[in-house]
C-alpha cells in the first residue's frame, strides 16, 4: 500500500482511467450478454411461433384431405345412386334405390335405414 502514497498526479490518472476502462468493459459485457439473452428468446419465440404455424398448416391440410374423401365418396354414392334408379326395373326397385342411397349419406336413425345397412338388397 505504500505504492498509492508514491503516486503522482500523473499516476492517479492513469490508476482512474484504468478503473473507469475496467467499469466501461464490465458495463459493455453486460448489456452485450442482456442483448444476447434477448435475441436468444425472439429466437425462441420465433421457433415456437414456426412450429404453432407448421401444426396449423398440418392439421388444415388433414381437414382438406378429409372433407375432399367426403366430397369423393358423396359423389360416388350420388353417381351409383343415379345408375341404379335409372337401371332400376320397376318404380319400387328405383324407390328402394334412392332410399339407400339417403341412408349411405346420413346417418338417420331411421329403422328402415337399419334394414338397409343390413340387407342393402332387401326390398319391402
Amino acid at each position: 500500500m505504500r505504492w498509492l502514497r508514491t503516486l503522482t498526479a500523473t499516476g492517479w490518472l492513469a490508476l482512474a482511467c484504468l478503473a473507469l476502462s475496467l467499469i466501461l468493459l464490465a458495463w459493455c459485457v453486460s448489456n452485450a450478454r442482456q442483448d444476447a439473452a434477448e435475441v436468444l428468446r425472439r429466437s425462441e419465440a420465433g421457433k415456437t411461433l414456426a412450429e404453432g404455424r407448421t401444426a396449423a398448416a398440418q392439421d388444415a391440410s388433414a381437414i382438406r384431405d378429409k372433407a375432399d374423401a367426403r366430397d369423393q365418396s358423396t359423389t360416388t354414392i350420388v353417381t351409383q345412386a343415379e345408375k341404379e334408379i335409372r337401371h332400376a326395373p320397376d318404380r319400387n326397385a328405383a324407390v328402394d334405390a334412392a332410399r339407400r342411397s339417403v341412408c349411405q349419406l346420413s346417418d338417420y336413425r331411421d329403422p328402415q335405414c337399419a334394414v338397409f345397412r343390413t340387407d342393402p338388397n332387401r326390398v319391402d
